[in-house]
């Protein structure tokens, strides 16, 4: 049988044998906090991470309604999971950049604007833009994909349009998230 052994259980044990001087032992005691700190923090930005709602394969599989275009965007990449500036569609904010998400807009065909709302002071050291301009056809569905990028105070999000067979692939087992769009 193996026996497991916390730090909680075995810090008290090595101060009370005094192996560790009291500086050492307030360190090692700061330092052990801190990393419980660290992984308190990564769980709960982890719920941030789309996770529930229904997948790509099931939501976009539908037909479109003729006079009608479908715009998604979507985060595959987990990368950069505590940035998720929102995505701005015709100046609008309609959902959070969610890791593991997409968002659907079902628009009138022309021209759209689209853009990520990182955070304006950022500069983009991956290359990439946060804006897209988007030509929507009657009937048919445009896919951008959102990708961090390292930023030089913090993480960015660019966008990318990308063909529809890409797009279906990558949002198959994604998840749908709220969002303000139609």
């Amino acid at each position: 049988m193996t026996s497991h052994v916390c730090m909680a259980e075995i810090l008290p044990m090595v101060k009370y044998l005094g192996i560790f001087p009291g500086a050492v032992w307030k360190r090692a005691v700061g330092i052990s906090m801190r990393i419980g700190a660290v992984f308190v923090s990564i769980s709960l930005l982890l719920g941030g991470c789309a996770t529930s709602g229904p997948i790509g394969r099931d939501v976009l599989a539908g037909n479109l309604a003729p006079k009608k275009s479908r715009l998604v965007i979507y985060r595959a990449s987990a990368l950069g999971f505590a940035v998720q500036p929102d995505y701005v569609v015709n100046g609008k904010a309609v959902a959070p950049s969610q890791p593991d998400g997409f968002v659907v807009c079902n628009l009138d065909p022309g021209p759209h604007q689209v853009s990520v709302g990182n955070f304006e002071l950022n500069v983009n050291l991956g290359g990439g833009s946060d804006k897209a301009s988007v030509q929507l056809r009657p009937g048919q569905t445009t896919y951008l994909k959102a990708e961090p990028q390292m930023g030089l105070t913090i993480g960015v999000i660019t966008l990318s349009e990308v063909t529809e067979n890409q797009g279906q692939l990558d949002t198959a087992s994604l998840h749908k998230l709220e969002s303000s769009c139609a």
